[in-house]
């Protein structure tokens, strides 16, 4: 029983050392300025939480079916991609914007 026990106290090591790089998703996001909130708008994020540390931008396309005709629709949408550092003593945070609203917040590792 106790090689059991050790075996699972590395797996269970090895698990918690490796959390950090996974990217967890949230609904808000508290900035000196106030809360941003998936669909808030671009220049809400701004006045909130201040310029991004890095930001990208890239189209992606999206495929719907047209219920009424039955159709794929393949549309075109601008996807923003922001990080924000803020500092050694928080989490930095990734926001992506569809359309220029907020669509999905993640919460990365410690700042630097």
């Amino acid at each position: 029983m106790k090689p059991t026990f050790c075996m699972f106290m590395i797996i269970l090591l090895v698990i918690t050392s490796q959390a950090s790089a996974f990217a967890i998703t949230s609904d808000s996001l508290m900035c000196s300025g106030g809360i941003v909130s998936v669909g808030d708008m671009v220049l809400d994020v701004l006045r909130k939480c201040g310029q991004p540390t890095y930001a990208t931008q890239r189209e992606q396309k999206f495929v719907e079916v047209d219920d009424f005709l039955g159709e794929h629709i393949i549309t075109t949408i601008v996807i923003d991609d922001w990080l924000f550092n803020f500092g050694r003593d928080r989490l930095q945070y990734r926001i992506l914007l569809k359309n220029s609203r907020v669509w999905r917040i993640e919460s990365l590792d410690y700042g630097y």
